[in-house]
């Protein structure tokens, strides 16, 4: 007995081809799969009689008297330990397995092969084996208008045509008519359709939402926009995961190169693949990438740049060769050991390891080998938090890829170039009088002291960053940070020790701070520059002018500098136009390139924008645009993440932060969520929640814990609890489940007395988040049971001047109280002390 095993959504040329080996192996069946095409489900109802003997069902089949294995038009290996034969027509994969003989042909449909076969050994066809046989032939060519169409598809189909095919069966079978389901999937499709960026060629894309019970392929050719395409793309949403349908009549844009990268597969003009993990905008990166590009393999990001050292050395030695570098590569006997990082070489020779070999310490860190796929690299790179991806193959290390890279690749960006107009003359301003007016006098005071201490040593000083934009803006702040053309290490120093303060350095920073008596913390850093050799080392920090270290910030209203250096204290120093941008009430990035290398500034000028009131300058809306559609959060640490959303939650202005997030698609991004009316609502009921049960409880709540409780609502416990441990927020995770359930049974009580049952267990810390749920009734309800359980209107002393003894019955009495209170059975004290007298007092003196 031998099969022949079919693949989810087969289509008719599979089923052809399939039965045509049933021909040429009589004891052989076809196993059909759970799903496949509706023209192969037309063919099985028209032939039943002829076909229902040669299929089984999967359960129906004893593999242990199964002999062989057949697959046809696919390369998916069943899980048989038995010989397997494949026959395909589509480029040949990389399958290794002795038990597995693959033939490839080049032909528009793999049945024109079997019917080749059946001609040879001159198998006896009636005009239903004729026609089944030639339903694929005619199908996998597109009436033979295919470009893949070759002339043995035709003479394959002609010897079948001289047996005699059942036209009027095949036509029926093979022609499409819509019903209403096949009307609105187009209209979507056709609604949906967008170009893709590609230089010199007309490659369209569309993606079909809505759930559709057919296979979706035969409808393309019916999408106007398509026909005049060099290429398309078809992406179709399946729950977790999408499948991408490809067809072009380019040879340029070979698909199946294409969707190789992608772990996918098929013709040069016709290929698809399903991927898992990655949203529409992604996908459209992707294949805008992969098309316009030359070389589609993972070499081009391959780099020979870190130090590498074979496994006997010590990590002193080790540690000689490093340099500035991070990492470094380690062999034995000539092959790829690990990786070494510089931190724990440096914890290790701090413990006195120095001595010990450089293999004992080695990480492992994921690898790649030179066929890893593009869709392979992007998952890596957006699933781990790692700089760098060594590159193995057969044991030998080829070099290293960076993280980086990838990002910047991707983002489409690669000259740096300034976006502001750097004027001949710095711009100055005499701020003294407004320093005068900032300050309280002690810190005003305590700045000029340290000014002309710094002059004294031959250094100049200044406060720069928020603090100066503050003072500008006339917003109170009292976070300094002080600037060091010299050295602040030694400022700190000899200025702490003068004056017998607190101080912490951190010389490999250049940074440090002083802490004074009245509790005021001063940080401090030397002006400094960073240059890097390589992504994966260590930049070279060196000092540099006050010019070089504010070049580094992230937005021009975040560059002045105001000198407090005793000759010049209070003049305002702007580089970069910061003054003109603050008047103007603009955002403004330094250089092209800042939101491809720090990700989290799109979070941080959102964030700005929101708190200030200011928008987005033109050029710096657009590259943030740009960072956001092409995913370049995904490669931001999600700690760094975590803390800028932290940020935002505790701004004043959270709720018109979070609009910006949703108007540039940014909560999108992160939480795949959009801010509808009704979100909005909720939100401001939110912000309204934190006022009242302040004023009731006199507590601050967590900002964070509850935003996010109400930004996710919409979606199932699960995937709310995967995007909070996504992002670490690992308490709100822990809850989660306690916050779903007591919002259940607060909906659901009847009365006050569950209410103020199901808040005595509950964690009030999320009580904010929950109140935003309810309807007025249940809202007025808490509000009413907190208010009562803060004032009761009976304590236990009351129950003392009452004559009573402390015993365990006060806790039954109050209880009984307090339940007739919260159910509005007492309208004031004197009627709870009645009610006591007259269940409990058994005499009153």
């Amino acid at each position: 007995m031998q099969v022949v095993i079919l693949d989810e959504g087969s289509d008719l040329d599979a089923f052809s081809s399939a039965y045509g080996l049933t021909l040429l192996f009589p004891d052989t069946y076809i196993i059909l799969p759970n799903s496949y095409d509706y023209k192969l489900r037309k063919t099985l109802e028209i032939f039943q009689d002829r076909v229902k003997q040669k299929i089984l069902k999967k359960q129906e089949v004893d593999f242990s008297k199964v002999k062989k294995a057949f697959v046809v038009d696919s390369q998916t290996i069943p899980d048989l330990d038995i010989p397997i034969e494949i026959f395909d027509h589509h480029p040949k994969k990389d399958l290794k397995n002795k038990n597995i003989k693959i033939y490839i042909y080049k032909t528009g449909s793999l049945s024109t092969i079997i019917v080749e076969k059946i001609k040879k050994q001159k198998v006896k066809l009636d005009t239903e084996d004729a026609t089944i046989l030639a339903l694929g032939i005619y199908e996998d060519t597109g009436g033979f208008k295919f470009l893949g169409t070759t002339s043995r598809d035709l003479k394959a189909y002609n010897y079948l045509l001289n047996i005699g095919i059942d036209l009027v069966k095949l036509k029926y079978i093979v022609s499409d008519t819509f019903d209403l389901e096949d009307s609105e999937v187009l209209r979507e499709i056709i609604k949906n359709v967008e170009t893709l960026p590609v230089e010199n060629k007309k490659v369209l894309i569309s993606n079909l939402i809505r759930k559709y019970s057919k296979d979706v392929a035969w409808i393309l050719k019916y999408v106007k926009p398509f026909e005049e395409a060099d290429a398309y793309f078809l992406v179709i949403n399946q729950k977790s995961k999408k499948t991408i349908i490809g067809r072009s009549k380019d040879k340029d844009i070979d698909l199946s190169k294409i969707m190789s990268q992608l772990d996918g597969g098929g013709h040069p003009f016709a290929a698809s693949t399903t991927i898992v993990g990655f949203d529409y905008n992604e996908i459209k990166n992707f294949l805008t990438y992969l098309i316009s590009g030359k070389d589609k393999t993972i070499s081009q990001f391959i780099k020979n740049d870190l130090p590498v050292v074979e496994s006997n050395l010590s990590l002193n030695q080790v540690k000689s060769v490093m340099g500035r570098y991070k990492y470094v590569v380690v062999l034995q006997s000539g092959k790829y050991a690990g990786i070494l990082t510089d931190k724990i070489i440096n914890n290790a020779i701090k413990h006195g390891l120095k001595d010990e070999k450089a293999i004992t310490f080695t990480e492992d860190f994921i690898t790649l080998n030179p066929n890893t796929t593009f869709l392979q690299l992007l998952k890596l790179t957006s699933n781990y938090e790692t700089d760098i991806f060594p590159v193995v193959e057969k044991g030998f290390y080829k070099g290293v890829i960076y993280k980086k890279d990838i990002v910047n690749t991707l983002a489409g960006l690669s000259d740096d170039k300034p976006l502001f107009n750097l004027s001949s003359k710095v711009k100055t301003v005499n701020y003294l009088e407004r320093l005068k007016r900032f300050f309280p006098k002690d810190v005003l005071d305590l700045l000029k002291d340290i000014g002309q201490f710094s002059e004294k040593l031959g250094y100049k000083s200044f406060i720069i960053g928020g603090v100066v934009r503050d003072i500008v803006l006339g917003k109170q702040s009292l976070d300094i940070d002080i600037i060091v053309e010299g050295s602040a290490i030694d400022l700190i120093k000899r200025y702490a020790k003068e004056n017998n303060l607190t101080y912490h350095v951190y010389p490999e920073f250049m940074t440090g701070n002083i802490v004074f008596p009245n509790g005021l913390k001063l940080d401090f850093a030397t002006a400094r520059k960073e240059e890097y050799d390589s992504p994966g080392s260590y930049p070279k920090v060196e000092k540099a002018t006050l010019f070089e270290d504010l070049y580094r910030r992230d937005f021009t209203i975040n560059t002045l500098a105001i000198e407090i250096t005793y000759s010049n204290f209070g003049k305002l120093i702007d580089y970069f136009n910061g003054l003109v941008d603050i008047k103007e009430k603009r955002i403004r990035i330094l250089h092209t390139l800042s939101f491809v290398e720090d990700p989290i500034r799109i979070l941080r000028a959102l964030r700005f924008a929101g708190r200030l009131e200011f928008k987005l300058e033109k050029k710096t809306e657009s590259l943030l645009k740009h960072a956001v559609e092409k995913d370049l959060l995904n490669f931001a640490p999600t700690g760094r993440i975590n803390l800028e959303l932290n940020l935002t939650f505790k701004e004043e202005k959270v709720l018109d932060i979070l609009k910006l997030m949703d108007k540039y698609k940014v909560l999108y991004k992160l939480f795949g969520i959009t801010l509808d009316k009704e979100k909005e609502k909720l939100l401001v009921k939110l912000q309204d929640n934190f006022l009242i049960l302040k004023e009731i409880l006199n507590t601050d709540f967590p900002t964070s814990s509850n935003y996010l409780y109400v930004l996710l609502s919409n979606y199932p416990q699960e995937i709310v609890y995967n995007l909070l441990k996504k992002y670490h927020f690992e308490k709100e995770a822990k809850y989660i489940d306690e916050f779903l359930s007591a919002f259940k049974i607060v909906k659901e009580s009847q009365n006050k007395y569950t209410l103020y049952r199901i808040l005595k267990s509950f964690n009030k810390e999320f009580l904010p988040a929950l109140m935003s749920f309810l309807d007025s009734n249940k809202f007025k309800g808490i509000i009413d049971v907190l208010k009562k359980e803060k004032n009761p209107l009976i304590k236990g002393e009351d129950l003392i001047e009452l004559g009573l003894k402390p015993s365990p019955e006060f806790k039954t009495i109050l209880e009984d109280i307090f339940v007739k209170y919260l159910n509005d059975q007492f309208k004031n004290k004197e009627e709870a002390v009645s009610y006591i007298k007259n269940k409990y007092l058994k005499e009153v003196k």
